[in-house]
């Protein structure tokens, strides 16, 4: 064959062969495109995200305190389900879990949730098999592993553990690396170590079809959990501290009871609305008669009136009312009480449109809802309590008792309070070494185990209305009373500055020494005791000469009477008593005043302070005081590593102006800071505030030696090994120069208002507390919140407080105790201290029951 034939027929075959790939190409690009494509999305791979489990929470000892446990979860990939698919869907799922479907579409709409949204948690083995088989009915519908959070030890620590819940707004806002699904820490080191204790999720990888229907699994990666935290709390101590709280609280309630028992057999309620109607018609009929005198008065001047004399002289008077509510207070039969017939401060009633509900009382009441309108844009409910009729609206508060909540067309929720029952206790044990928290508590309290499968609206209304939720120890602010008086016990030592040596006299006073303060119209910020009476004044010009010179010691003797009588610039008088009055400590030096609890000697160093503030000693003495406050704490947050922490206040005259500058009611309108503001402040009243954690981190300086720790309740965290990945060292926020012999004989004095039998204010509280008593040292508190005359006690409402020490001689433990309207600190905060420290010195077999102790600040 020749060249030319052999060439041409190589052409045509491959123009052939050409001709038939182009052909096949072309149909693979034209006629089989579908089908490729089908086949790629035939190998799709959907990736799924599984959460990881949280890290580990541990006290002290290696008990743990919050965990993970594994369970399965039903979640929908909404990329693996069509808009049409929605509806069927949500119906299927609600058959399935027995919600309604409308719940599941409002999930299936929402827009915060990602593309992957959890539908049931915690499902068993059999219904993760019938979603499994089942597919067809459930599209999208995927089952993974999920971890559940657990907490093994309920309510122990829950204040510090905190809880757990998905994230709101506000979370989303500020965070980008989350969605809705997850769960973020809401409170406590929950909170504060949420990103340490969050792991790294887990991926997950199914082959899906073009339909986007799962075939296969086809990868799988374990998620990490995230670090463990070691706590410094101790939740033996932990239990026993939240144990005592408890039995305070309720011991105070049945106290509270028992003063209201006894004042009602002394008149009874029926008396006492008699009398207040007799004293209100006597009112009511002298203000006629001032006004007929003043009517006389015109008309016989030819004055032009409006009304007529009555013939006889008398201005006729209507019907009187009183409102026995607030006639009776605390002895009102209204009042909410338990099942037991005791106080409770405050319960939630919800009364249903057009419907009724029983409010709790010795005599219950019954309260209708009968309507509600609209007036100037908001809801009135009219309400009928006992046959009286009400009009009110948002926060209106009626019928003696009630408050309203929320109004709505549906339905009415209302506070029922008690402003005289006791409402919480507080506490917090610190080692005064290194600041680490051992326990710390507020009672009520909650189990964080509730928020893992969400609260109920019940749950939530009735945990939220007694504020259950919060951590008093270091959101909770209090005027701390006499507790405080350490704070100038330790300037007057170290500042070698005593009182004035006035004997029984009365106490002369610099310009502005009290401003408009009297004993009928005290200022808004001062709390100290003053009552009516008469006191006769003791010329000073009486006094010995040398009586008018400052103590020269620590052991030189003032003069502890029951009242503190000083003169005003106008030449009156004005009085504050001790708490001790109508009777007298008698002489005590600055040792015996701060385990007597002296009122009169402390006022003194404050008013020394005021009147030397500006001689030429180029100290400023109108703000030592403050000075030394803050350097132990007081007025500034701890640092403490847990959320939402307060400040507290350490008032001064800047802050004073500050607040009337700005209309505040926490300060008197007119006049200036003045004396005695610092007065008040000297013994812990008026406007200074603490937290119960100030309140020990401030003393555990104090008989450490000056050493201000950062408190802290992580010791350190740790990897799934046991490797540390963040320790919390110790760290020193301030160091005074305390001389040894301040602390030594701080605590001497410590020790006896705990062990001196005639006068120490906790020695009633210790009296059974076996061996190691002389071990332990405190100081009493008692705070007015309402304040009464005597003959009324039962108007009356003080805080409890209590901080103590121990062992003295080389001190462990430092614990503050509050009682919220409990009573007097000797009485009822001492109590449940020494529970804790019978727990902490001689172990569980060593604590005795609650029992009050004598009625002391």
């Amino acid at each position: 064959m020749t060249s030319p034939l052999r060439i041409g027929i190589l052409g045509l075959v491959m123009i052939g062969f050409f001709s038939i790939l182009g052909i096949r190409l072309w149909t693979m690009q034209v006629t089989e495109a579908q089908a490729y494509e089908t086949r790629a999305e035939d190998n799709q791979v959907r990736v799924v995200l599984t959460p990881a489990p949280r890290g580990d929470i541990w006290d002290s000892k290696g008990v743990k305190l919050a965990g993970t446990r594994s369970a399965l979860a039903a979640i929908i990939d909404l990329a693996l389900i069509e808009a049409d698919e929605r509806g069927p869907l949500s119906q299927n799922l609600a058959a399935f879990l027995d919600e309604p479907a409308s719940e599941i579409e409002e999930l299936l709409s929402a827009t915060n949730l990602g593309s992957q949204i959890t539908v049931a948690t915690d499902i068993t083995d059999a219904q993760a098999t019938f979603l499994l088989e089942h597919r067809e009915m459930f599209p999208g519908v995927n089952v993974i592993p999920q971890p559940v959070r657990t907490y093994p030890a309920g309510e122990v620590g829950a204040h510090v553990i905190g809880y757990i819940g998905k994230p709101n707004e506000q979370d989303l806002e500020e965070r980008d690396d989350i969605n809705g699904e997850d769960f973020l820490g809401k409170a406590g080191v929950e909170r504060a170590y949420d990103e340490l204790l969050q792991g790294v999720p887990g991926v997950v990888e199914y082959k899906v079809d073009a339909r986007r229907k799962v075939l296969s699994l086809e990868n799988e990666v374990s998620p990490s959990a995230g670090g463990s935290l070691i706590l410094t709390i101790d939740s033996e101590v932990q239990a026993q501290l939240q144990t005592s709280l408890q039995n305070g609280l309720m011991q105070a309630r049945r106290l509270e009871m028992e003063e209201r028992r006894l004042a009602i057999e002394e008149q009874s309620r029926d008396q006492r609305v008699a009398q207040a109607l007799r004293d209100a018609r006597a009112e009511a009929l002298e203000q006629a008669l001032e006004e007929k005198e003043a009517l006389d008065a015109a008309v016989e001047a030819g004055e032009p009136t409006t009304t007529t004399t009555p013939d006889d002289g008398e201005r006729r008077i209507g019907p009187v009312e009183v409102d026995e509510a607030d006639v009776l207070s605390s002895l009102y039969s209204g009042l909410p009480i338990d099942a037991d017939g005791i106080c409770v401060p405050v319960q939630r009633v919800t009364i249903p449109h057009g419907g009724s509900a029983t409010v709790t009382g010795i005599e219950p009441r019954l309260a209708k809802f009968e309507s509600v309108a609209t007036v100037d844009g908001e809801l009135v409910a009219h309400v009928v309590v006992e046959g009286k009729s009400y009009k009110v609206g948002d926060h209106d508060p009626f019928a003696g008792t009630l408050r309203v909540l929320e109004i709505s067309e549906d339905r009415l929720i209302l506070n029922h309070s008690d402003p005289w029952c006791p409402i919480r206790a507080v506490g917090v044990v610190l080692d005064p070494n290194d600041g680490a928290v051992i326990a710390m508590s507020s009672y009520p309290t909650f189990d964080p185990t509730a928020f893992v499968d969400g609260l109920s609206v019940d749950q939530w209304n009735s945990l939220g209305t007694v504020s259950a939720f919060t951590n008093f120890a270091v959101q909770g602010q209090y005027a701390p009373a006499s507790t405080f008086k350490t704070v100038p016990y330790v300037l007057a030592l170290e500042e070698n500055y005593y009182p004035i040596n006035r004997g029984v006299g009365d106490k002369e006073i610099g310009e502005e020494q009290t401003g408009g303060s009297t004993q009928d119209d005290a200022p808004v910020v001062s709390t100290t005791t003053l009552l009516d009476g008469p006191q006769t004044p003791v010329n000073p010009e009486d006094q010995d000469e040398d009586a008018l010179l400052p103590l020269r010691s620590d052991t030189d003797e003032y003069s502890c009477t029951g009242e503190f009588r000083f003169r005003l610039n106008d030449g009156s008088f004005q009085t504050k008593r001790d708490w001790i009055w109508p009777g007298a400590h008698g002489p005590l030096d600055l040792h015996g005043a701060l385990q007597a609890s002296c009122d009169l000697y402390f006022w003194d160093v404050a008013l020394r302070l005021w009147n030397e503030r500006g001689d030429d000693s180029g100290i400023d003495k109108e703000n030592l005081l403050q000075e030394y406050a803050r350097g132990f704490g007081f007025g500034s947050t701890t640092g403490i590593d847990l959320p939402f922490e307060r400040e507290g206040l350490i008032p001064d005259r800047a802050w004073f102006i500050s607040e009337q500058r700005d209309g505040s009611p926490r300060v008197r309108q007119d006049g200036s800071w003045v004396g005695g503001d610092l007065m008040d402040m000297a013994v812990g009243q008026g406007a200074v505030l603490a937290t119960p954690l100030q309140m020990a981190n401030g003393l555990a300086a104090m008989v450490n030696g000056g050493t201000v720790w950062q408190p802290y309740v992580v010791e350190e965290v740790v990897d799934q090994d046991g490797n540390v990945i963040t320790e919390n060292q110790p760290t020193i926020l301030n160091q005074m120069d305390l001389d040894p012999r301040t602390t030594t004989l701080l605590l001497a004095d410590l020790q006896q208002v705990v062990n001196n039998q005639e006068r120490g204010t906790a020695r009633s509280a210790f009296r059974d507390f076996g061996e190691g008593v002389e071990l332990i040292g405190g100081k009493t508190g008692t705070g007015e919140i309402i304040k009464a005359p005597r003959s009324e006690r039962f108007r009356q409402v003080d805080s409890a407080f209590f901080i103590g020490v121990a062992p003295v001689t080389d001190p462990e433990y430092v614990i503050s105790v509050v009682i919220e309207r409990g009573g007097s600190g000797g009485r009822i905060a001492a109590p449940v201290a020494r529970q804790v420290f019978q727990f902490l010195m001689n172990g569980p077999e060593g604590v005795t029951p609650i029992a009050p102790g004598l009625d002391a600040d």
